[in-house]
């Protein structure tokens, strides 16, 4: 309901996002332990996620030509996480001839960006701004995940809009929803929908020739496979033992800020 009033909008295309969002709702409600600020920050992001959905599917409605689009053969990281990824998203990023998904595009798909005002998208100064209040509530995020605004980062938010993203479960505990995640949720329409924004971020903003990355993929590999069959892939490395403790620190400063008993 808040979300069609914050659009004014009603058509959150195929339902397949709902049981993700019930099974996160509920293993929130039951498990998370959130602080009033927690409970504050979850439900805002719940809001927004399907205020995003609302006007990706809006543009759609308004532009079937979208669907035409094509993403070729694109160049995908994956891995363990803090092995490093983000660097090398970065450093492939430097190619012009190239194109990541930037910071503020994930925040704000819509309206799709226009490669003739880029460079003066009020977008760019919102992410800055939100990314600094990130660095207030959270002082150590700078040096752990460094980014601007225009640095490419992950899908993990365009895969929130259908709720089955590691997203959630980085700054809440949700042992519920992540064990449906990890071996009950369909990945399919998950990557179908991550596509289909691809297509919008793409229709009037050239390079094509997508890099992207998520080291959550390599648990869902096959389904990021059936929608993706051109992708090549590309792997970060470190040994494990160095992985969970920066995981599990990495965790615990997002967490810290919405519950009391982390």
């Amino acid at each position: 309901v808040r979300a069609r009033a914050a659009t004014t909008l009603d058509d959150f295309g195929e339902d397949s996002f709902r049981e993700g969002l019930e099974i996160l709702v509920a293993s929130a409600d039951a498990e998370a332990r959130f602080n009033d600020t927690g409970r504050a920050a979850f439900d805002a992001q719940i809001v927004e996620l399907l205020a995003q959905r609302l006007q990706v599917e809006h543009w759609y409605r308004m532009h079937p030509e979208i669907e035409e689009q094509q993403i070729v053969a694109p160049l995908i990281g994956l891995g363990l996480p803090r092995t490093g990824s983000t660097a090398l998203a970065c450093l492939l990023g430097e190619d012009p001839a190239a194109r990541s998904i930037r910071t503020w595009e994930s925040m704000w798909p819509c309206p799709p960006p226009d490669a003739a005002t880029l460079a003066q998208d009020p977008r760019r100064a919102r992410a800055e701004e939100a990314m600094q209040r990130r660095a207030r509530l959270f002082p150590r995020m700078t040096a752990m995940l460094p980014s601007t605004a225009s640095s490419p980062t992950e899908c993990q938010t365009f895969m929130g809009h259908c709720f089955a993203s590691q997203l959630f479960q980085a700054f809440a505990h949700i042992p519920r929803y992540v064990d449906w995640l990890n071996h009950e949720a369909d990945l399919v329409p998950v990557y179908r929908y991550v596509k289909r924004v691809l297509k919008l971020l793409q229709w009037r903003c050239p390079p094509r020739r997508w890099r992207l990355k998520n080291p959550s993929h390599s648990l869902f590999i096959g389904a990021l496979d059936r929608v993706f069959p051109d992708a090549r892939f590309c792997m970060t490395h470190r040994e494990v033992t160095g992985v969970i403790p920066s995981v599990a620190d990495l965790y615990y400063e997002l967490r810290k800020a919405y519950s009391d008993r982390v």
